[in-house]
């Protein structure tokens, strides 16, 4: 079962970098600090496996090759390129020598990472979706009013009985 796991992640790999590759060659342009890992590994990737057959051994190799660790996330705009020994976002960064877990943990990736990349596609569906939020605040009403503080009744006087 784990062999086809590794073969998956090797074949969603190849096409995220043949992905990356075809639109690197139509000039998409990419920015943030790890753009040019960003544009090595699609080099890499380009100039080695394009165009050839993918056996069982080259998803495994691709999994393997630490170069060209790329994972774009659709829903944080960005591409993470990583790399364990400056990644934030690995649960188990201080044990991955020990055994501990060495993939990204999508859910924590931040847009300051020195592992981030950003393409004008996903800054452009960035900017559309701020867009989207700021129209859909202002659709909505504000809160209500604040009418000030209530004042209490002045209550009437209680008598004692004697």
């Amino acid at each position: 079962m784990l062999d086809v796991l590794e073969m998956e992640k090797g074949l969603a790999l190849a096409e995220t970098l043949a992905d990356v590759g075809e639109r690197i060659a139509t000039s998409e342009r990419v920015s943030g600090p790890a753009a040019d890992r960003y544009r090595a590994a699609a080099a890499e990737f380009c100039d080695r496996y394009v165009g050839t057959y993918l056996g069982k051994r080259e998803p495994r190799a691709l999994v393997a090759n630490p170069r060209l660790r790329v994972y774009e996330d659709p829903k944080a705009f960005l591409t993470c390129n990583h790399d364990a020994f400056t990644a934030l976002c690995t649960p188990d960064r201080d044990r991955v020598r020990d055994g501990g877990r060495s993939i990204p943990d999508h859910s924590r990736c931040h847009p300051a990472y020195a592992n981030i990349s950003r393409t004008n596609s996903q800054i452009t569906l960035l900017q559309a979706e701020v867009t989207r939020i700021d129209a859909s605040h202002r659709s909505r009403p504000g809160p209500l009013p604040h009418r000030g503080p209530r004042t209490a009744a002045p209550s009437a006087p209680t008598s004692t009985p004697d």
